[in-house]
């Protein structure tokens, strides 16, 4: 980029220049900032406010009693790259309040239950019991705990679902909610192979241990690429746990799993990469099972058979049998949305056209973060008709990961705002990768358009001219959309 003319270097123009410069995305004089929205008109209606900073890889979120948020971090731990995200140790649940209203926490994390197993990758909470899934290698496992009192009292151990995995298969996801004959439904997935399913011979044991036991006896086997569910009790302190049923099939890595407020359950799935490094096969998909169907009929959603090209949007491989996606994630406008996470509906307080709305976060490239991460929006899909636009764009944050929704407030995190896995080169800077993990808040603010926000708005149109100048310089070579 060539420095801007001298007669474009004064009053105003100088300093945006001099902002431009030294913006790099997610940071402005080495703070973190909050990424502006994609479409100029949600920016002036809504707002986006860092709610935290300095968090363990935060991966997701839940809500206590208190309205607290309950966040699963995990620790870095040492491999090729030092605090390496894959190779964590240790994790953790965090709470984070915001007793002020302002927006922001009140201060740091407190840690309300310590010593998992690394890689926590998701959390839920459904009245006394919490739900923490780990997925370290050698280790994956549901563990189940009560809360306290009060919200700020530390969780109490009360079980453990442990996953016995062959090699390469792992889970990443919860889903929770009460089940209509008592108890709680925990949903869960079964990550098989990158590129074709396992075959029937090859299961995932299942054990209930510290606490649980299963309601009849023995380690249950469960089919790979596939999403399950149990039913948790809770008995006069003891976790009692019908045997678990399979929903779905056919799935490649259904890491994001929620319900509609009419009990259908809505799953994303990770399309197929391709052997060129970041390039996919086929398209991440957004899929839904009917209420009625959950318990009485398998889905089976085609994969490693059946997928659809991410290059052409053509469906291939036989069809029959097989439900298709409700939406195949391709480049919109030539901008890619790659490897979906969690999923959340858009907070009720959102206005009409975005209420009902799903949000689906993307990681995007491997250890990349800002204009190097062309793959890492934040999507919202209209479910009437499964049209999705980037409600904030990629190339601004590192790894969107985290999704949850309140009455008045959307949170996201990002594992790191850099888009760091971890450090490189044998050393830390002076924040280590896994301290580098931020959560955001946006809220809708009708009165918004109305106010005068100038530093904000400043901020706001520095951080989007870079960006486009950014893409411009990266687009003069691309020869597809979807390279």
């Amino acid at each position: 980029m060539s420095p801007p003319s001298v007669a474009a270097t004064r009053g105003f123009f100088v300093a945006a220049w001099a902002a431009v410069v030294l913006w790099q995305p997610g940071v402005i004089h080495g703070e973190v900032v909050a990424p502006p929205l994609a479409r100029p008109q949600d920016q002036s209606r809504f707002q986006v406010g860092v709610f935290a900073t300095g968090l363990e890889y935060p991966t997701s979120m839940a809500t206590l009693a208190d309205g607290s948020l309950l966040v699963a971090t995990s620790k870095g731990g040492p491999s090729w790259l030092d605090n390496y995200i894959f190779a964590s140790q240790s994790g953790a649940l965090v709470r984070l309040v915001d007793a002020d209203g302002d927006g922001v926490a009140d201060g740091p994390p407190q840690t309300v239950a310590a010593n998992l197993p690394g890689l926590v990758t998701s959390v839920r909470r459904e009245g006394n019991l919490v739900f923490a899934l780990s997925s370290q290698g050698g280790k994956q496992a549901i563990l189940i705990w009560r809360t306290g009192a009060s919200p700020a009292d530390s969780l109490e151990p009360a079980g453990r679902l442990s996953f016995a995995f062959p090699a390469g298969h792992s889970t990443y996801t919860l889903a929770t909610r009460p089940s209509e004959g008592g108890g709680t439904e925990v949903y869960f997935n079964i990550r098989g192979g990158n590129s074709a399913s396992s075959p029937p011979e090859v299961t995932v044991g299942i054990s209930a241990l510290d606490g649980a036991t299963f309601t009849d006896d023995g380690t249950f086997q469960l089919a790979a690429n596939s999403v399950h569910r149990v039913t948790v009790f809770d008995d006069s302190g003891t976790i009692a746990v019908a045997p678990p049923q399979q929903i779905a099939r056919g799935l490649r890595n259904a890491a994001g799993i929620v319900f509609d407020s009419q009990g259908n359950l809505w799953l994303q799935d990770n399309g197929i990469d391709a052997s060129e490094p970041h390039v996919s096969l086929s398209a991440d998909e957004l899929n839904m099972i009917p209420a009625a169907a959950l318990g009485a009929t398998v889905y089976d959603f085609g994969f490693g058979t059946t997928y659809v090209d991410y290059a052409t949007g053509a469906t291939v491989g036989p069809t029959e049998g097989t439900v298709e996606p409700l939406v195949a994630f391709r480049p919109l406008a030539g901008e890619k949305s790659e490897g979906a996470v969690e999923l959340a509906w858009a907070p009720e307080s959102f206005p009409g056209e975005l209420a009902g709305g799903l949000l689906v976060a993307f990681s995007g490239k491997f250890h990349q973060g800002g204009s190097a991460n062309d793959e890492n929006p934040l999507v919202l899909v209209n479910t009437a008709d499964n049209s999705y636009f980037h409600f904030i764009e990629n190339q601004i944050m590192g790894h969107p990961n985290g999704l949850l929704s309140t009455a008045d407030a959307l949170y996201l995190s990002d594992l790191n705002y850099l888009g760091l896995f971890g450090n490189a080169g044998g050393t830390n800077p002076a924040v280590p990768a896994d301290q580098q993990g931020v959560v955001y808040r946006i809220t809708y603010v009708p009165e918004a358009a109305s106010r005068c926000y100038p530093l904000a708005a400043v901020a706001v149109l520095i951080c989007r001219a870079a960006v486009a100048v950014r893409r411009r310089a990266r687009r003069g070579d691309r020869r597809k959309p979807h390279d």
